[in-house]
């Protein structure tokens, strides 16, 4: 059972300050987009909430529209709250490393805008006196970032590029939502 939620709300859960206690542990980059989109009740077909491989394969395979900010801003008017973030590099070996042979380059870090040029992403980094600086979720700016991916499995009707697309995904996703209700009530 697909549930289909709205960019904004993605943002507006991921801007929650109890994922500020995890711990990049815990929680790599990944783990805590997939775990806000659970937090939503956004599921894969099957029921199940999502389990990717890595920032690799998001951008490979659940972004419906992904390309540079400045691409993102010209064609859509904006960066999307709720949109993907991703940190790219136009490495040929890394990508190989982590068995995508499709030349696309590697998009080695992932994080949830939220508007306001910030995005929530999972990180963990020392100073130079070696002490964490930071060690899980918190806030960086958009600029550390430069490849921008609209998830499938939300609705970005604000943009006015996708309205008459989404909002066919919204309805579509009421239907299956209300089907689901009735076949449990059956």
């Amino acid at each position: 059972m697909e549930v289909y939620r709205t960019g904004k709300q993605y943002a507006d859960q991921a801007k929650d300050p109890k994922y500020d206690k995890l711990k990049y542990s815990e929680a790599d980059c990944q783990a805590f987009c997939e775990i806000v989109l659970r937090d939503i009740g956004v599921r894969d077909s099957a029921g199940k909430p999502y389990n990717w491989k890595g920032s690799n394969d998001i951008a490979r395979h659940a972004c419906r529209w992904i390309g540079t900010k400045e691409d993102c801003i010209s064609k859509f008017g904006m960066i999307p709250p709720g949109s993907w973030a991703f940190i790219w590099e136009n490495k040929t070996g890394k990508e190989k490393d982590r068995g995508y042979t499709d030349g696309l380059g590697n998009y080695s870090h992932i994080g949830i805008y939220v508007g306001d040029n910030i995005v929530r992403d999972s990180t963990r980094y020392k100073g130079s006196d070696g002490k964490y600086i930071r060690d899980g979720v918190g806030n960086r700016n958009i600029s550390a970032f430069n490849r921008i991916g609209l998830a499938k499995m939300l609705d970005y009707s604000i943009i006015p590029e996708y309205n008459n697309h989404d909002n066919c995904v919204t309805l579509i996703a009421e239907i299956r939502n209300k089907l689901d209700e009735l076949e449990r009530m059956i």
